[in-house]
């Protein structure tokens, strides 16, 4: 064979490659994949306990302390520190607060609901002096829709 040949035999093997790439990857990309389940709710809960956990946090204390939390925690006034992160939640979802002092069990403490369908759960550590407390808050949406 001339050199010639040679060459257009590999350009053939080429653009035969290419074709075969080339059509692969167009069956490739036509499967039907579904999309992935929305976290939009799971996220709009989320922010809502967070929210609700900086509220606390970024009150002014009344006599002494950080914040309005750290103040109810230092004085063991724990139904009062729920009862004000549930009042910071978002319309239309409610929440449940869990306390627990340094490595304790958590207790519910404010007012404690069911919930009506799927929970996000928010855990926040908060150093009081030389107290941790652990600040957890359950939240879901009412009627258990998003």
């Amino acid at each position: 064979m001339r050199d010639d040949e040679v060459a257009q035999i590999h350009i053939l093997e080429m653009l035969t490659l290419f074709w075969l790439f080339f059509m692969s990857a167009t069956f490739l990309i036509q499967i039907q994949v579904p999309d992935s389940p929305s976290i939009a709710k799971d996220s709009s809960l989320e922010l809502t306990g967070n929210d609700a956990i900086q509220y606390g946090l970024g009150l002014d204390a009344i006599n002494n302390g950080e914040s309005r939390l750290h103040e109810l925690l230092d004085a063991d006034d724990l139904d009062s520190a729920c009862e004000l992160l549930q009042s910071a939640i978002a319309n239309g979802k409610e929440a449940n607060c869990w306390l627990a002092r340094d490595s304790g069990v958590s207790s519910p403490h404010g007012q404690v609901g069911t919930p009506a369908g799927g929970t996000v759960t928010v855990h926040k550590l908060i150093a009081v002096d030389s107290v941790a407390w652990t600040v957890t808050m359950d939240v879901w949406a009412r009627g258990g829709g998003a």
